[in-house]
């Protein structure tokens, strides 16, 4: 079982319209949450790795980094649906 942190990113794929947010640990990339269908619609990726036959992930590790990403697209959501005014 791998104890390490996983971290996630937030940012713009030429793939998507809105932006998405990358779960990966290491350099390799596990997952993808997109916002595509809307907020209430997320989606999430979950890709193979590369290096193991499967990820093996603590289950409260692995629902705390999906929040956390989950919880920034939100935000930063709502910051560019309202802009500050001038």
């Amino acid at each position: 079982m791998n104890e390490v942190n996983l971290e996630y990113s937030v940012g713009s794929d030429d793939d998507f319209e809105d932006l998405v947010a990358d779960i990966g640990f290491g350099d390799q990339l596990v997952a993808l949450l997109t916002q595509e269908k809307g907020v209430e619609n997320m989606r999430i990726r979950i890709y193979k790795s590369k290096e193991m036959e499967f990820w093996d992930f603590r289950l409260d590790d692995f629902e705390k980094i999906i929040h956390r990403a989950k919880t920034r697209l939100l935000e930063l959501k709502k910051t560019s649906e309202n802009p500050p005014s001038e």
